[in-house]
């Protein structure tokens, strides 16, 4: 009799489905702490700006090495998907990349150059993209055996984002202290917990059956990763995910354009950070709650429109006025909503798409290039800024905005998925 899998409902009376929601809760807190855009962010870029003396291009190329780890995420799935540590499949592996993660965070915090800090960040990045491929592949194994999928998400994502108001504040606090090598310091020691405790919470809260490496248990995973490649799905899903990612960011010359021009203050960035990540967990209430019961295709059409609207939005703000301020707080927290929307419309289709026994190379291959090309976008961005708008920020919001509107080209090619 084939086996059917219970609904979400009955599944939440299940204990070890509770501890998995807790567990996954933990993870994404810990790691919106604990990765590179966490709690080290903006005391990081005001290190490379007022001790390191790098311009925007400067700092946008000399974090883009921390991009690498996260790219290269399909790597990971496969090591996970294929080899057994310690005869387990996830456990052991988020034990060892934790403390790897935790590892270069002690590093860190004993930085003396350019060259020791950017090691020490890679280690951290390596560590961090590492357990977030392996977490996932949980979620998804997971979520299909107890039809969670869209619920294990909501619940990963929105402590993420609480992580993230966390740190925008306590980063722009750290970021505001006399001495700028002082606040990347501590942001480390306290970044440092975090994916100890991931280690430690994974170890004990994941129920996993120890698996032999054998030849049967090797073609399985192959058969998985060759349905991978021939899903149409995942081609189209892709696809929207490159384009929708490749559009000329202006992430650091607007917090240069904050700073030097503006003249916020690093704490007030910092809010602007909180308030835009209390945007996105409304925007993941809303996409739970309205948003994701809609046809794919009208959730891609919301989430390109709101987007470019958010992103031209930003031409209203960027000249000094009174109003600033207000108009950046109201910005943040609607970019944070169409932001929230649009990536749980992808993660979700994502997740159910992904073959058996070919969870975490799949789900990793997706969320790479959503890494890789928002890193280029950033790279792109800033280049364009410097050498083809000399400084001046409207042209590139709107090259930015129109780059999100040619998504609509790509939605035909989506028209068969749900």
């Amino acid at each position: 009799m084939k086996n059917i899998a219970p609904s979400s409902q009955e599944s939440l009376n299940n204990p070890y489905v509770n501890h998995l929601i807790f567990l996954f809760g933990i993870v994404y807190f810990a790691q919106g702490i604990a990765q590179s855009g966490g709690l080290i962010y903006q005391p990081l870029n005001y290190y490379l700006k007022e001790v390191m003396h790098l311009n925007e291009v400067g700092a946008t190329n000399y974090l883009a090495f921390l991009t690498i780890p996260w790219v290269i995420k399909p790597v990971y799935g496969l090591v996970s998907d294929l080899i057994s540590l310690f005869g387990y499949r996830r456990k052991s592996w988020l034990l060892v990349v934790n403390i790897l993660t935790s590892s270069g965070y002690f590093w860190l915090a004993e930085i003396s150059n350019g060259d020791s800090l950017i090691m020490a960040l890679l280690l951290t990045a390596i560590g961090t993209a590492a357990s977030d491929v392996i977490i996932d592949a949980l979620m998804v194994e997971n979520g299909r055996k107890f039809n969670m999928i869209s619920q294990f998400q909501a619940v990963q994502w929105f402590w993420f984002y609480v992580a993230q108001i966390v740190t925008s504040l306590a980063g722009g606090w750290l970021a505001g202290m006399a001495d700028p090598g002082t606040g990347l310091r501590t942001a480390a020691i306290i970044a440092m917990i975090a994916p100890a405790a991931i280690a430690l919470l994974s170890w004990l809260v994941v129920k996993e059956k120890k698996t032999a490496m054998g030849l049967a248990s090797l073609m399985v995973t192959v058969k998985g990763l060759r349905e991978a490649f021939r899903s149409r799905l995942l081609w189209a899903a892709m696809l929207f995910l490159i384009f929708w990612n490749f559009s000329p960011s202006f992430g650091i010359p607007i917090y240069y354009h904050m700073t030097d021009t503006l003249n916020f203050s690093q704490s007030f960035i910092g809010e602007l950070g909180a308030i835009s990540s209390f945007g996105s967990i409304v925007g993941a209430w809303l996409y739970g709650k309205y948003v994701s019961n809609r046809e794919l295709h009208f959730q891609l059409v919301f989430s390109i429109i709101a987007g470019a609207i958010s992103t031209f939005s930003y031409l209203s703000v960027i000249n000094p006025a009174p109003y600033s301020e207000e108009l950046f707080i109201v910005l943040s927290f609607f970019f944070g909503i169409t932001s929230m929307v649009a990536l749980l419309a992808i993660l979700t289709l994502a997740g159910k798409a992904c073959p058996k026994r070919a969870e975490g190379f799949t789900f990793a291959v997706l969320m790479s290039l959503t890494n890789g090309f928002a890193q280029l976008s950033a790279i792109a961005g800033s280049w364009m800024l410097i050498n083809w708008f000399e400084g001046y920020l409207p042209p590139l919001i709107i090259l930015s905005g129109a780059a999100t509107l040619f998504c609509f080209f790509l939605l035909p090619d989506l028209k068969g998925l749900r």
